[in-house]
């Protein structure tokens, strides 16, 4: 295997399409949330308000219980511009269906108490390029598509909320276990003779943290204000990114040595606003992601992200009708570092730009969504949300990988879908 082509094939090893927009980040949770833009810190829904502000599940009366999830389609394409004189390659990832679970249950104690459980899918990547999508770079290289790459993220939070209020007010804690597995494998070499197998299956972790909220209504204006804190939590894959990197001779104590395996999902910040006048309710939310204070985001250069969202529902008589809007800038910027990985090797800027804008191309900012739902019975409810989500084209050089001028874009959809049951 040449040095070139092992740049290449490690370069795009994990190229990934999120199903997560905020980021990585999942930008509603539940039908309910995901119709209104992804809001939902100040606006009470039954209990999904578990995943959004443990506070607001005081709200509820007697038992909630809801069965969901969400159906997502990303189109992700990785264009790369040959600076050898070969034709460009534009791909396609085949990884374009996720189900992602949503369950969430909440109980009014009558005490000013309410308490529950919930488990959900936060977050994840993944995509496929092993249907044979071209080489990089030589003519005489072996089809074996972005060598055969396929990679797996999956992220699964368990919540058990707890919250306390009494008239206008209250707060809440929910202490949250995450599960993560990841999973690269990738062929690499410039003739089948000279193709390597790499990757050593997935790995998995247990990570911990917390959510805590505060919301407060001012009843004369038919206003809540409310306030949300997600901690980060740590994770690490082990023989996953590592293996990745040492291609690119970052061994132990390399520069890549503090990004080794761990992907710390980063803490949240944010407040949200809802008016209610009958039956209509305006909501609002700001939230900043703190890419950039996570382990391993951090140190491939991601910033904090703002994200601003919006939110409308409408009710008539036991149909509601919701629409919103979501949008976030792209957290990764172009990397301009020319210092070389190692003598005669690649530079660590286009080594950065090659594993976040392909393997971790979360370059989708704006959300359009609509939803409604509608009470069956006193008891029985569903709700529907619909998601369209795009990117802009983002161009950056990667081009002592391989991979010349550099072009990502990243559009998805998503349907999520809710049934409630009260009692």
């Amino acid at each position: 295997m040449t040095s070139r082509f092992k740049y290449v094939a490690v370069a795009t090893t994990l190229v990934t399409s999120l199903y997560a927009t905020n980021g990585d980040n999942l930008v509603g949770l539940g039908a309910k949330a995901l119709g209104m833009g992804g809001t939902g810190m100040a606006h009470y829904n039954g209990s999904e308000s578990a995943t959004s502000n443990p506070a607001l599940i005081a709200k509820g009366k007697g038992t909630h219980i809801t069965f969901g999830g969400t159906y997502f389609t990303p189109d992700v394409k990785v264009k790369t511009s040959d600076t050898g004189g070969f034709n460009d390659l534009t791909s396609t990832s085949d990884a374009k269906h996720n189900v992602i679970p949503f369950i969430t249950l909440t109980e009014n104690l009558t005490n000013g108490f309410a308490v529950g459980a919930s488990m959900y899918g936060s977050a994840g990547m993944g995509t496929d390029w092993r249907s044979g999508n071209g080489t990089i770079g030589d003519p005489a290289a072996h089809d074996i598509g972005l060598y055969s790459m396929s990679s797996s993220l999956m992220l699964m939070k368990f919540s058990l909320p707890v919250a306390y209020g009494q008239d206008n007010w209250s707060v809440g804690v929910a202490p949250v276990i995450m599960y993560g597995a990841l999973g690269i494998a990738f062929q690499t070499g410039g003739t089948i003779a000279d193709t390597h197998d790499i990757g050593r299956g997935s790995s998995n972790d247990l990570g911990l943290g917390y959510e805590a909220g505060v919301a407060y209504t001012l009843k004369d204006m038919g206003v809540t204000l409310a306030a949300r804190y997600q901690s980060p939590i740590m994770m690490e894959y082990k023989n996953q990114i590592s293996v990745a990197g040492a291609a690119f001779g970052y061994g132990a104590g390399g520069v890549f040595a503090a990004k080794y395996d761990k992907l710390e999902q980063p803490a949240e910040i944010g407040v949200g606003l809802d008016w209610t006048q009958g039956d209509i309710s305006l909501t609002a939310d700001f939230k900043q992601i703190k890419w950039a204070d996570a382990a391993g985001y951090g140190d491939f250069g991601w910033e904090n992200q703002n994200v601003y969202a919006i939110g409308a529902e409408y009710r008539i008589d036991k149909l509601a009708l919701r629409a919103g809007y979501n949008y976030g800038k792209n957290p990764i910027q172009n990397n301009t570092d020319s210092t070389p990985v190692f003598t005669g090797g690649p530079t660590n800027g286009d080594v950065m730009n090659a594993f976040n804008h392909v393997m971790f191309p979360a370059v989708t900012e704006r959300h359009y969504t609509l939803g409604t739902g509608y009470q069956f019975t006193k008891n029985v409810g569903a709700d529907l949300a619909l998601m369209y989500a795009t990117s802009p084209k983002v161009t950056v050089g990667a081009s002592s990988v391989g991979l010349g001028q550099l072009t990502v874009q990243n559009n998805q959809k998503a349907v999520a879908a809710n049934l409630n049951y009260k009692f």
